[in-house]
């Protein structure tokens, strides 16, 4: 069976992350955890269920560094609790973090 490419390759980490519905204030953000991370997106497991093409804001801090960044996402995805959501309109600085944490994961297994 023939399964597509992907566009950026992910990565399985466990990472705390705040999220909220992007036209809700920040009061109202869950906590979740993150299940894989790439250049283009997460999956994050989530209590909540969030629908297919919502407008989310993930706030998130890769270490080592302390600066969180906060990225618009779109939920493409949900299976049960995890929630598979695709980066949009994501700043330069912030893509090159992504890239820099991502890259430095050299011992754990792509997925």
């Amino acid at each position: 069976m023939n399964t597509p490419e992907r566009r950026f390759k992910r990565f399985k980490v466990d990472i705390r992350v705040r999220i909220r519905r992007a036209d809700e204030l920040e009061e109202n953000s869950s906590v979740v955890r993150t299940y894989e991370l790439s250049e283009g997106g997460m999956s994050v497991y989530a209590s909540e269920s969030f629908e297919v093409g919502t407008v989310m804001v993930a706030e998130l801090a890769l270490p080592p560094k302390e600066r969180a960044l906060q990225i618009q996402a779109v939920v493409r995805n949900r299976r049960g609790f995890r929630c598979g959501l695709e980066f949009v309109d994501l700043p330069e600085a912030d893509r090159v973090e992504i890239v820099r944490y991502v890259t430095s994961l050299v011992d754990i297994i792509e997925i």
